[in-house]
């Protein structure tokens, strides 16, 4: 009689991240450094070290026994670089041993040849060779026609077809733009709008210095390779590393370690230093650990990707929004595999949740010479907000119209013109109207709570209104007057800005959005969860709701996230993002099991799948319509700056958020958590150093909606805030996070001699 066959131990593979990996110690360990390309092109000929001393060794791709490549999401992905490079900076080797300051003494001595070779040397070495003899005659010529051809001689390398390729778009007409070309459009819409804006937008993510920087840690154990690295995409990591070493995935131990960090990544890129670290460890029989430099980090581990976003707008006396017409410029380096997703989500987010009477966006994400990127699920709507928050706080200042009564006004739908609901009630057969039909409802529906609520609490609490009527006045009396900065009371400025975090993206494009869960009660009433382990304070939200619907103490309830090593989610952790998700989920399952629980015997098991799935059919994933989003949480963000006009320090009086996250579970650790954020975020807005703050006030609406997540509501609001605040001290338009001194006295001396030029014509105009 067969037996059937249990999971032991060794086939399984825990997901719950422990420690950190540069904290995993082995003895004998190694210590080890990529060797870069110094260029940004050419193919490699050789990489050699000819003096290495003993214990220490340094691998290519010439060493990996397996594959030489990963593949995300179609995209393929050079472990070590070879042929071709990439990029100035891509690693082309891994050089470790016993001693780490060594191993970096060591990689100046690395020689990288390239396969070029010009007409000059060909021509030297066939002349070398040759004697006086005129009986040689024939053989010079024929090594003069032996010689390489012209196609082959010339470095190629630096004449490469342009890097810059576009890989994804995504285009959106609304309006007067889907019946009319771009440029009738725009004239019907600019030439006679009340106010028009047109400025660009940028917001760099920086890293911050106090996190673990990348990297892994790697030993063998006969022949099993256990790899301990900050991965959110445990099957993915296997694979790569069964793949690279030819070897079975059972016998490969991916450790997920914790992620420092506000901007976790732990995909692609995460992947390949694992895959790195394993092969160094595998090939030599040695513990292996990388911990990439900070400089390594800032230039080749960059969070999310490059951006600029062009605004021109157009807005009407009543304070609706005419026409919104965006560009996004996105530069995803020499790779990205989730292009197209990011790409999508940055146009969703370009509008954020305002509603145009006339609405035109064009995204495209290129390639270029910059090393690869990738993507953080929390922050890719981030650059959209911070550009849309800027562009409205402009045409805020430009109407006179409150900033708050602005947003409100658009955050509702355009309301039809007389003429136009009388077409739109009229049945017609008109072929020209079937050829060119126009959408009467906007594209996009944000499920975006009580905006109202939120806005108007923030600025209550802040007292907005009353402070920004006083700088601003403040600021044009300022600006007329061409009163100098220097020697001067401090400049003092207020911005408010919106956002949201969305959970549940219903045009997912890059992997699976279904989270999957499995509950199980057993005969002891303890109760298993079986699923990734989330935070602490989410497992304490999925125990409160089981412990309530089965009526079991909460201590009775455990979290396992063990998995068989051919059953690991395929999806990265964060792929789908919602507590209301993933808790709707539980009790669900609670609920199955509670039906059953007395009329069967324990343990009894339920298993759940899904997503958004009430929210998937109100998506048109062909048209690009519809609601995007299962759920979102909602915020303003109030920030009061003071500017010291002798040293050019800034200085945040207050910060004043409002949140709608729907149903909150636990109002403290959602507090602890915007809190922490804001801290990490002071450290992100002026380059080089952390701004301080003199009080932060937090706030929530109590709301009965969806849960959101809370996670990340800082950075998609904070950075355009301050922004705007500091904007408004000025006098003049700050387009780019983060600022720097130079960048302060450089906007001011644009502003004064920009007030200069205009007095100088004004005169010789009156002169005249």
């Amino acid at each position: 009689m067969a037996v059937k066959k249990t999971n032991t131990k060794t086939n399984l593979r825990s997901l719950e991240a422990k420690g950190f990996y540069s904290d995993v110690e082995k003895d004998g360990c190694l210590y080890a450094a990529l060797v870069r390309s110094p260029a940004p092109a050419g193919k490699i000929k050789s990489i050699t070290a000819p003096d290495l001393p003993e214990g220490y060794f340094l691998y290519t791709s010439r060493d990996i026994p397996g594959t030489k490549t990963i593949t995300a999401n179609k995209t393929v992905t050079k472990i070590f670089g070879y042929g071709n490079v990439s990029y100035s900076g891509e690693p082309v080797g891994i050089l470790f041993g016993p001693d780490e300051e060594t191993v970096y003494k060591l990689l100046d001595t690395v020689n990288i040849n390239f396969d070029v070779e010009n007409l000059e040397s060909a021509l030297h070495n066939v002349i070398n060779n040759q004697t006086d003899e005129a009986s040689n005659f024939k053989e010079f010529v024929d090594q003069i026609n032996e010689m390489p051809s012209l196609d082959t001689v010339i470095d190629k390398s630096h004449v490469e077809e342009n890097p810059n390729v576009i890989v994804a778009t995504r285009e959106i007409k609304y309006g007067l733009y889907e019946s009319l070309t771009l440029a009738q459009a725009d004239a019907k819409l600019f030439e006679n709008a009340d106010y028009t804006s047109t400025d660009t937008w940028k917001e760099k993510l920086l890293t911050p210095k106090w996190q673990e920087t990348e990297g892994a840690f790697a030993y063998t154990e006969g022949e099993r390779i256990h790899v301990f690295a900050p991965s959110r995409w445990a099957s993915f990591t296997q694979k790569s590393v069964a793949a690279a070493l030819d070897i079975d995935e059972a016998s490969v131990f991916i450790h997920k370690t914790k992620s420092a960090g506000i901007y976790p990544s732990g995909l692609a890129r995460t992947t390949q230093l694992a895959v790195q670290i394993a092969a160094a460890a595998w090939l030599s029989k040695k513990p292996v650990k990388l911990i990439l430099s900070q400089t390594e980090q800032e230039s080749f581990m960059v969070p999310g990707v490059v951006t600029e976003i062009t605004y021109r707008s157009a807005l009407n006396k009543d304070g609706r929004l005419k026409a919104l017409k965006i560009s996004i410029d996105i530069d995803i380096g020499c790779s990205n595999p989730f292009a197209q997703e990011i790409t999508d989500r940055i146009a969703i987010a370009a509008a954020s949740y305002y509603k145009p009477e006339n609405l035109y966006i064009n995204a495209k994400a290129h390639t270029s010479k910059n090393p690869p990127t990738s993507i953080s699920m929390q922050i890719i709507e981030s650059q959209a907000f911070f550009a849309i928050e800027n562009e409205i706080q402009k045409i805020s200042n430009l109407s006179m119209i409150f900033p708050d009564e602005l947003r409100l006004l658009n955050a509702e739908p355009p309301v039809p013109a007389p003429e136009e609901k009388t077409k739109k009630t009229k049945k017609t057969t008109d072929k020209k109207t079937k050829a060119a039909p126009v959408s009467t409802e906007f594209p996009f529906d944000i499920p975006t709570g009580d905006v109202r609520s939120v806005i108007q609490t923030a600025l209550s609490e802040s007292d907005f209104n009353r402070k920004y009527a006083s700088f601003h006045m403040d600021a044009i009396d300022r600006a007329e007057k061409d009163s100098k900065p220097f020697f001067a009371l401090p400049l003092r400025g207020i911005g408010v800005a919106t956002a949201y975090i969305p959970s549940g993206y219903s045009g997912q494009t890059s992997f699976s959005n279904d989270a999957k869960i499995e509950v199980t009660l057993s005969a002891d009433e303890k109760l298993v969860i079986h699923t990734i382990k989330p935070s602490d304070v989410i497992q304490d939200i999925w125990k409160n709701s089981a412990a309530e619907i089965l009526q079991i103490p909460k201590q009775n309830i455990q979290i396992n996230s063990e998995f068989p090593y051919n059953e690991l989610p395929e999806a990265p952790e964060d792929s789908y993002s919602s507590i209301s998700i993933v808790n709707e989920l539980v009790k669900k399952c609670c609920n199955d099991i509670q039906k059953k629980r007395f009329h069967q015997p324990l343990p009894i098991t339920a298993k759940r799948g899904g997503t958004a799935a009430t929210a998937k059919p109100k998506w048109n994933k062909e048209k690009f319509c519809g609601t995007p989003f299962y759920t979102t949480s909602f915020i303003t963000t109030v920030v009061e700056v003071e500017l010291d006009t002798y040293t050019y320090n800034e200085k945040i009086k207050g910060i004043w958020v409002t949140v709608d996250c729907g149903e909150l579970f636990d109002e403290a650790a959602a507090r602890r958590t915007i809190r922490l954020e804001i801290q990490q975020e002071l450290t992100m807005l002026v380059k080089g150093k952390t701004v301080p703050c003199d009080a932060i006030n937090i706030n929530f609406i109590q709301s009965n909606n969806r849960s959101g997540q809370v996670g990340g509501l800082i950075h998609n609001s904070l950075p355009a805030a301050f922004s705007s605040a500091l904007s408004l001290a000025l006098t003049t338009q700050l387009t780019e996070i983060p600022c720097t001194e130079d960048l302060l006295f450089q906007l001011i001396r644009d502003r004064t001699k920009e007030k200069t030029e205009t007095r100088k014509s004004e005169n010789q105009g009156a002169s005249e």
